[in-house]
């Protein structure tokens, strides 16, 4: 179902649902009906199968429907044959309101349905083609992983070093806690910037997840290794209070590099083995 189509049916559904109860309230007037207490309990019953109609579905509305209109009509049927009352217009009125009134707003309720899952999937699409973090505004792990197989390949090519350094910042439950949200966002920020001073221009910064930096820089392990002092480094000498009402807010890190040769083939071998050398680095 195009989403342009369900967006007309939605609108055309209101429209014509607001003339209904329009069309319910001024005939409620000319035909007098608020001079029967039967037409008031009526009013709530149409009241009520429209709200089992909007949030139920087609069939089930139908089926209530059928049951309220099968005991509505054994009531007034047991009136005619032992109470001799004669069966009036405004039964068949409440008889074809019901039906009327339950069908509507099930359309309404559907269609609103679909296009609330149209948007889902929408959103679900553009956060998979999203390469850009939209809390921190650096690329992302789906950016690295698209273009990580790209400096692979021109690293086989044309024999230049390539070297993944993950950068993971240590106790960051606790600071999140600490500082909140938005403080621990800010602190993200600044720490990216900070690591960032430590890069050449043709180095690019990822951000894998909430506590997770990644690097992909065109240097051998040498190299690597000076970027990692100076990481260390700007990280030290960095103040991480500005901007913070806590004054005492210290930034440990982890760090971890490896350098693609030509026995990885796969980009997620390569994060995993810069991953796994986090695991070694116990610098204090």
């Amino acid at each position: 179902m195009e989403p342009v189509n369900v967006r007309k049916k939605v609108d055309i559904l209101i429209t014509i649902l607001i003339a209904y109860f329009f069309v319910l309230c001024l005939s409620y007037k000319i035909f007098e009906l608020e001079n029967s207490f039967e037409n008031y309990i009526m009013l709530e019953v149409v009241m009520i199968i429209a709200l089992v109609s909007y949030y139920t579905n087609v069939t089930l509305a139908l089926v209530v429907t059928l049951a309220v209109d099968f005991i509505y009509m054994s009531y007034k049927l047991y009136l005619n044959f032992w109470g001799n009352i004669n069966i009036d217009f405004y039964s068949y009125y409440w008889i074809f309101l019901i039906p009327s009134t339950a069908i509507l707003m099930s359309l309404v309720s559907r269609n609103i349905f679909a296009l609330q899952t149209e948007n889902e999937s929408l959103i679900n699409e553009n956060s998979e083609l999203v390469m850009i973090d939209e809390e921190t505004n650096i690329k992302n792990q789906r950016a690295l992983l698209i273009e990580l197989p790209i400096y692979m390949k021109l690293s086989t090519r044309h024999k230049i070093p390539v070297t993944l350094l993950i950068v993971k910042i240590k106790f960051a439950e606790k600071l999140r806690s600490i500082l909140g949200k938005e403080g621990y966002k800010l602190l993200l920020i600044q720490a990216s910037q900070v690591l960032e001073k430590s890069l050449r221009e043709e180095d690019i910064k990822y951000i894998i997840d909430d506590k997770t930096f990644g690097f992909l820089t065109i240097t051998d392990m040498g190299g690597a290794k000076v970027v990692k002092e100076r990481f260390r480094e700007n990280i030290n000498k960095y103040d991480f209070t500005k901007g913070s009402h806590y004054k005492k807010v210290k930034l440990d890190i982890q760090i971890g590099s490896y350098t693609f040769d030509n026995s990885i083939k796969d980009p997620l071998e390569l994060i995993r083995l810069a991953e796994k050398e986090l695991e070694y680095d116990i610098h204090e």
